[in-house]
């Protein structure tokens, strides 16, 4: 085995879902997708099927002839779930969208041809890749940004948005199901801290599909012998269990436990079928016989998108104001956000810390995120009162400093607390 292909083993063994995030491009790409090809051939990704031959020597040829059939089934909740997302984002006039994980999709090169603003989460392996591919695909876009974050991080999400400004529509597809209960929580909380300061929604599907694919496969596998049919539902199950956790109530069989759970987190939710944005038709069936389309597709129109908007919290703000400092502290569920103007010195630092003692003083504060955007200098006395904030938390990385010029850059790297802030 190549040095290569060792490296290709060793990543899909850290994260199984790498190479699922592949096939949902080479699958969309297979589909015809032009945007989608033009991005698999940049990131050297083979055609899907392209090791048909290859994979299909040791399987009976019973079991392989149904594993044809089930293909495009499988290959339809890529297809709707990619396409319904694109069309439905289109649809509410969103003007900024966090794609949350992007994978290796060309969702980002599609949205932008349309004005929308497009950001990219993933981790590092995936942001590597699709940041050098995307601009070789189609050349600088000022309208795509792709950011390394980690979802259970609120710092890495909030830094990664620095240069946002208005709505967000958060999307997110292939990540929740990979989650355990206290993650998802994590991730609900941090999404929704987001969506307090800047508004917008979330929106996925990821708890439906699950349902979608075993009723599309029972199509699929319609007619065929008990065994064999029983053999394809093992070999689907094997798949998922390899890359999914679903140890989470969000993927709960009974949804109203589910739906309690978004409640419980602190959103509102709507359910908007994606059958008014699926594709018609959808590309994937067209070799498939007429009741397996049938069946398979109103499988899919069952699914659900789960919009989900933050409930409104309490907000309370405070000011401080000298001839040359302004601070503007906002404190809104548990999340403290503070913005920065002018000098933070010797003079100014008291003042800094006497609204943060006093926004303390109002309840428990999980996270604080500075902004100093404004901010012309930074004195030892400031560093301290920063100090005191991030010490006063339970989890030191839900502090974080986002928009720092090169000065105050240079002072927090020369006092050595860049290595305490960042």
């Amino acid at each position: 085995m190549s040095e290569e292909l060792s490296i290709e083993k060793l990543r899909e063994e850290v994260n199984p879902v790498y190479s699922t995030a592949q096939s949902c491009l080479q699958i969309a790409a297979v589909l015809g997708d032009e945007d989608s090809e033009a991005l698999r051939k940049t990131l050297g990704f083979s055609v899907f099927g392209a090791d048909t031959k290859e994979r299909a020597a040791n399987i009976p040829p019973q079991i392989l002839s149904a594993l044809m059939k089930a293909i495009p089934v499988f290959n339809s909740l890529i297809e709707a779930r990619f396409f319904s997302c694109n069309n439905f984002i289109k649809a509410t006039g969103a003007k900024q969208v966090v794609d949350l994980p992007c994978g290796y999709t060309a969702r980002g090169i599609k949205l932008s041809k349309s004005g929308i603003k497009f950001y990219g989460f993933d981790l590092p392996a995936v942001i590597d890749a699709m940041k050098p591919a995307v601009k070789q695909t189609i050349g600088d876009n000022e309208k795509i940004a792709y950011c390394e974050v980690d979802a259970t991080n609120y710092a890495s999400l909030r830094r990664a948005l620095e240069t946002a400004d208005g709505e967000l529509h958060i999307t997110t597809e292939g990540l929740l199901m990979y989650l355990t209960q206290s993650e998802i929580e994590t991730v609900f909380g941090n999404i929704r801290k987001l969506l307090l300061e800047f508004g917008g929604k979330w929106v996925t599907m990821d708890n439906e599909l699950d349902t979608a694919e075993s009723k599309a496969l029972v199509a699929a596998t319609a007619g065929l012998p008990p065994e064999i049919a029983s053999k394809i539902g093992k070999i689907s199950a094997a798949s998922i269990s390899k890359t999914t956790l679903a140890n989470n109530i969000f993927f709960d069989k009974d949804k109203e436990k589910a739906k309690k759970f978004v409640s419980d987190m602190g959103f509102d939710l709507e359910l908007i079928p994606i059958r008014e944005y699926m594709p018609d038709p959808l590309v994937s069936y067209k070799d498939v016989s007429e009741d397996i389309r049938r069946e398979a597709t109103e499988a899919l129109a069952n699914v659900n998108l789960w919009v989900m908007t933050p409930k409104p919290g309490t907000v309370d703000k405070f000011t401080c104001k000298e001839d040359n400092f302004n601070a503007d502290v906002q404190l809104r569920d548990d999340i403290l956000n503070v913005s920065l103007t002018g000098r933070l010195d010797t003079i100014t630092s008291p003042g800094l810390l006497a609204l943060y003692k006093e926004a303390e003083a109002k309840g428990k504060i999980t996270s604080i995120c500075v902004d100093m955007k404004n901010l012309e200098y930074i004195s030892s006395a400031g560093l301290r009162v920063l100090m005191i904030m991030r010490k006063a938390l339970a989890d030191g990385k839900n502090f974080s400093l986002i928009n720092m010029n090169d000065n105050v850059t240079n002072i927090i790297e020369t006092t050595g607390f860049d290595t305490i802030f960042c």
